[in-house]
Order: structure tokens, then C-alpha cells, then sequence
């Protein structure tokens, strides 16, 4: 006998798929420290090592970070950071005019370590967003504030901040952060905006003005914003919170002043045709004919019942002849 081959399951061939391996936190400095040109985001969220060896391994990044020129955006969340480790990275920011986000959110970060990077964003020309939301343990109060406050009167470039602020003059770091937005949008537009400078602070060089452009896209618009209502001046401020809660401070938007602009110069939409006259009423049933009533029994009617609690019978009313009801 024969024996025949058993057919051969043909499969067919796949592409090859690119995994992506996410960068370890020695990895991460070394490139860092190497200046390397294709890391522009550098995302260490939940890094494990960091978790446990934070005090040692921030040190070695804050000093990589501080000569980079190449990348944007740090997201160091959920990385066990303490007051310490904001030190480091405050030293870092400092000097370095080319990060535009920094995210350290769900970490340790209390008023001291929030303080320290208050104090670099003094000198600090590049950083536009910074998240300090959730925490774990801290509350940033009116020492906080009143260290932000300060930062802003040399700071012109920081353009969000991401944070739960417990400070009933939050209204304050609002109109500030309001500020610096509508520098941002008269450096966009090409316009003068050197009457929104803070008294003996220069405008920005051309090269951070260049740099903050591409650098724009890392600035991701959060679900952490204000409701912001008009001032007379035609800009936009953020609407303080109510006493009880905290603040969570945003960018504005667009001007009262550009809406009705652009409103102007929309087309007028065509008028609206009238509506159409009501239905005429239904007309009313014709009357009907009045019926015949009945002849009525001229009977009287039966005796009340006397005498209680004792009853006794009464017999009926004899009817007259012809009664309508028609009982004998």
C-alpha cells in the first residue's frame, strides 16, 4: 500500500511587529546624560526602580538633566518622589531652558519640595506646564502660594499649573497665570507685549521665542481647569474657587475682545421664515333635539320610618291609575 502525505497547513506570512520597550531609569539617564537627540520625551511613569531607590537614582538624573538641550518632556509620575528629590530637580530646572513639561504627579511632594521649585522657576526661561496633582500626604497651602507668587515676577514663560491648592487667594496666581497667557498669544500673533512685562525683566530671545513654538505640541490641554470669565479689558482671567476647595489653576483661553472679532466677521445666517397661521378651529356639533320627559309618578312617596330602635313595618303607597312606572 501507499501511503500518502498528509497535506501541510499553510500559514500565511505576518509583517513583523515593532514592540516597543519602555526606557529604564538607567537607560534613561545615560541618554540623557549623553544629549541624545532622539529622546524629546522621556516618560519614567511607575518606574519601579525609582520607587525604591529614589534617593539615589534622582541625583543622577537631575545632573543629566541639567546640560540636556534636546528633551521636552519629563513625566516622572507615581515615582515615590519626596522634598529632596524636588530639590535635585529644582537645581536641574534652574539651568535648564529646554524642558517644557514636567510632570510629577501622585508622588511625596509637599510645601518644602513644592517651595524649592517655586524658587528655579525664578530663573527658569522654557518650562510651560508643571503637574504637581495628588500628592500622597501633603497639601499645598498659602506658604505654597505665596512662593509661586514670587516666582512670577521674573517668570513670563510658565503657562499651566496642575495642582490642588488649599488657599483662599488662589485668585491671585490665577490672574498671573493670565499674565503669562497672553504674552504666550501676543508672541504667537507677532505683537507687542512689553507692556505685560513685570517691571526689569527682558523680553525673551529669539531663541527661546523659536523654541517655545515647537516645543508647544508637549502642552496637552487637562480634564484640571478653571471656568474663567471676562475682565473689562478684553483679556481673559480664571474665575477664583469657592473658600472650601482648592484650586486647580489652567490656562486661559482666547480674549472676549478676538470672540467679538470674529463674530463680526462671521456671515449673518438667512432670516427665518414665519411660522405658519394656526388650523381653524373644528365647527361646533349641531344641537340635538330636545327629548320628550317622562310623565313622573304622582304617587307620594312611602312615610318615613318612626320609632327607634324598635321598627315596624309600613306598607307601600297605593299607586293611582296610570302610573308611568307600570306596576299594578
Amino acid at each position: 500500500r501507499l501511503r500518502t502525505a498528509r497535506p501541510l497547513l499553510w500559514l500565511p506570512t505576518l509583517p513583523a511587529m515593532k514592540i516597543q520597550v519602555k526606557l529604564t531609569a538607567t537607560a534613561a539617564i545615560e541618554r540623557l546624560k549623553a544629549d541624545d537627540p532622539e529622546l524629546v520625551s522621556c516618560d519614567l511613569s511607575n518606574n519601579a526602580v525609582l520607587q525604591m531607590k529614589a534617593s539615589d537614582m534622582i541625583p543622577r538624573l537631575a545632573d543629566a538633566l541639567a546640560g540636556n538641550s534636546h528633551c521636552r518632556e519629563l513625566n516622572l509620575t507615581a515615582c515615590n518622589l519626596d522634598d529632596a528629590c524636588c530639590e535635585k530637580l529644582a537645581a536641574a530646572l534652574a539651568g535648564n531652558h529646554h524642558l517644557a513639561s514636567l510632570v510629577l504627579e501622585g508622588n511625596r511632594c509637599g510645601n518644602e519640595g513644592a517651595t524649592h521649585i517655586a524658587s528655579a522657576l525664578r530663573t527658569n526661561r522654557g518650562l510651560m506646564m508643571l503637574n504637581l496633582l495628588n500628592q500622597k500626604g501633603s497639601r499645598f497651602g498659602d506658604s505654597t502660594l505665596a512662593a509661586f507668587t514670587g516666582a512670577f515676577d521674573s517668570n513670563i514663560t510658565l503657562l499651566k499649573i496642575i495642582w490642588r491648592l488649599e488657599s483662599r487667594q488662589s485668585f491671585r496666581l490665577n490672574k498671573l497665570l493670565v499674565r503669562n497667557n497672553e504674552i504666550d498669544r501676543r508672541i504667537a500673533s507677532g505683537r507687542d507685549y512689553s507692556d505685560l512685562l513685570p517691571e526689569g525683566v527682558a523680553p525673551l530671545a529669539p531663541a527661546l521665542v523659536t523654541r517655545r513654538s515647537t516645543a508647544s505640541s508637549f502642552i496637552s490641554p487637562r480634564a484640571h481647569l478653571l471656568q474663567r470669565t471676562s475682565s473689562a479689558d478684553g483679556a481673559d482671567k480664571a474665575a477664583p474657587p469657592p473658600p472650601s476647595s482648592g484650586a486647580a489653576i489652567a490656562s486661559a483661553g482666547v480674549s472676549v475682545r478676538e470672540r467679538v472679532a470674529a463674530r463680526q466677521e462671521a456671515p449673518s445666517p438667512p432670516p427665518r421664515a414665519p411660522p405658519p397661521p394656526p388650523p381653524a378651529p373644528p365647527p361646533p356639533p349641531p344641537p340635538r333635539a330636545a327629548e320628550e320627559e317622562a310623565p313622573r309618578c304622582s304617587a307620594s312617596p312611602p312615610p318615613p320610618v318612626t320609632g327607634w330602635p324598635r321598627l315596624r313595618a309600613v306598607p307601600p303607597a297605593p299607586l293611582s291609575e296610570g302610573c308611568a312606572c307600570g306596576s299594578a
